[in-house]
């Protein structure tokens, strides 16, 4: 009696353990600012699943020169995929204004286009692109490694920029361009799919 006790004891220690090696697991709650590229990882997950939209400030870049041509090059991209928000994202989002030219956004600001928009573009770039993959298909993606990225020089000489590279059973699905930003923390100035989801086998 005492033996199995100690082993339906010891069995109970273990599942956290395991659940936690898994990863599989989707946050529940908003993850704290990223430290590491690596961290991102985390923060799309929850955006992707927990549609928290206004989380994703905390991952975006403020500058203009990151967040003009990012928002575009994020909306251009999540077009040819075919990636659509839903009236709903759209006031979650807070872009109600900008929806019908998303698909046209300018690379720099215009006198209708001001920076405080193209964040919001952009915020609404990063949820869009998110949209890819299902809730079950973002548990399973994985680091598969982190890269310099040279382009980084385009946002000042002290800019840095990783490249996080993501997949699924050993497969290469998405790059992310990680940005340093001025508190140490890391935010997202790009994401790229490297094969296109509607090509992937999803649940």
């Amino acid at each position: 009696m005492r033996r199995s006790l100690m082993l339906s004891l010891a069995s109970l220690l273990l599942v956290p353990a395991f659940i936690s090696c898994g990863g599989d697991d989707i946050p529940t709650t908003a993850p704290a600012a990223a430290k590491e590229p690596a961290d991102i990882l985390y923060h799309l997950q929850y955006v992707a699943v927990r549609k928290d939209y206004k989380h994703v400030a905390l991952i975006a870049p403020i500058t203009p020169d990151v967040v003009y041509p990012s928002a575009r090059q994020l909306h251009l991209d999540a077009k040819s995929l075919g990636l659509t928000l839903t009236p709903e994202e759209i006031k979650g989002l807070g872009i109600e204004h900008l929806a019908d030219k998303l698909d046209t956004l300018s690379g720099g600001p215009t006198d209708d286009y001001p920076v405080k928009d193209a964040r919001l573009a952009f915020n609404s770039g990063i949820y869009r692109m998110t949209k890819a993959l299902t809730a079950k298909s973002w548990g399973k993606m994985r680091h598969m490694g982190i890269t310099d990225n040279n382009a980084g020089r385009a946002y000042g000489s002290q800019a840095v920029i990783k490249d996080m590279a993501l997949g699924i059973d050993g497969q290469k699905i998405l790059t992310v361009s990680c940005l340093k930003k001025p508190d140490g923390t890391y935010g997202v100035t790009l994401l790229r799919w490297e094969i296109n989801p509607k090509n992937l086998k999803q649940d």
